[in-house]
């Protein structure tokens, strides 16, 4: 029963928390012990911060479902391993939300709007079915907890977003400039290479008769008919997928080798381009088709690019906020 309450539990602080920026790494944190959390063992204080505990339950209210999906994924040790670190992920980003919170009881900068409270437990009521706050209340008490504790953790997920929208998020401004140079600076990223298909037909160096197999399917090969290239491979070729024809696929042309690049140079779609003399052998190579280099228009990406810019300045910036704040905070652990 104490397991299924935790579950539910779980269920209730994941939907109130969804969406909160989580971006705290764990570094320099203590191996846990991944005991069975049994009777008392559910209850042991990891961490606190300025007194105030963190124990096991609460970071399992928070990761267990998180935690189930390792389950379908790892086995052995492996698991033990991922379990170990995804409860110090979640350990950490307790830590950090608590100094937000010591922050703003500290220094009250704003008071929380009581209708944003009221929004998100009615958010919270929909998402579990309740058509009223007393069926919320019920649902609550079924799950080991109750509606005053959820209205308090609903104020603190509003306080924790409004501190971060207004000591961090606020700060990040970005410029049309900035957003252009990023895209010059990263074009090929936004870039498709240009790119071609080929089939492939090896003669191996050792073959016997090569120089009169060479002139022979030269002359054959000359239509650049598909049928008969892929025939003759499948008869001759010691390349590679030669049982297909060797089809090989779309290859960016930067990553041909040098004497295959100069090759192909300027031979048409359906043409053959050979014999390529190598230390291999000697090979014909046939251009199934090409596709040009094409790179997407600054326009359709400034959306992308903003983005882009402003999720690495705000991970930043809030990295900086927590370390900030851990400066004049006690943090213990106790793993």
């Amino acid at each position: 029963m104490q397991i299924r309450r935790i579950r539910s539990l779980a269920i209730l602080c994941t939907v109130l928390f969804t969406g909160f920026a989580s971006t705290v790494t764990a570094e320099g944190i203590p191996e846990f012990t991944l005991a069975e959390p049994k009777g008392a063992k559910v209850d042991s204080i990891l961490a606190s911060v300025n007194g105030t505990p963190i124990s096991l339950t609460d970071v399992l209210y928070e990761s267990g479902r998180d935690e189930a999906r390792l389950y379908a994924v790892y086995s052995g040790k492996n698991i033990y391993k991922k379990v170990e670190a995804m409860r110090k992920k979640f350990l950490e980003q307790i830590i950090a939300r608590k100094l937000i919170l010591f922050e703003y009881n500290d220094k009250k900068p704003f008071e929380v709007p009581r209708q944003y409270v009221e929004t998100l437990l009615d958010d919270l009521a929909v998402s579990f079915g309740c058509t009223n706050r007393e069926e919320l209340s019920e649902k609550a008490k079924a799950s080991g907890t109750s509606l005053a504790d959820l209205k308090k953790k609903a104020k603190e997920k509003v306080t924790l977003q409004l501190m971060i929208s207004s000591y961090i998020y606020s700060h990040v401004n970005l410029t049309p400039r900035e957003i252009y140079e990023y895209y010059e600076k990263n074009k090929k990223e936004f870039s498709t290479p240009a790119a071609i298909r080929l089939q492939l037909m090896l003669l191996p160096k050792k073959r016997k008769k090569l120089k009169k197999l060479t002139t022979a399917l030269k002359s054959e090969l000359k239509s650049g008919s598909k049928k008969i290239f892929s025939s003759m491979t499948r008869l001759y070729s010691s390349g590679p997928n030669a049982i297909e024809g060797g089809d090989l696929g779309w290859i960016e042309l930067e990553q041909l080798r040098p004497e295959f690049s100069k090759a192909v140079k300027g031979v048409q779609c359906g043409k053959v381009a050979g014999p390529i003399t190598t230390d291999e052998g000697v090979y014909f190579l046939r251009i199934e088709s090409r596709r040009e280099a094409e790179t997407t228009s600054f326009n359709k990406l400034v959306p992308v690019i903003k983005k882009r810019i402003e999720d690495k300045r705000r991970k930043a910036a809030y990295d900086k906020y927590i370390k900030d704040l851990r400066k004049y905070a006690i943090i213990r652990y106790y793993i």
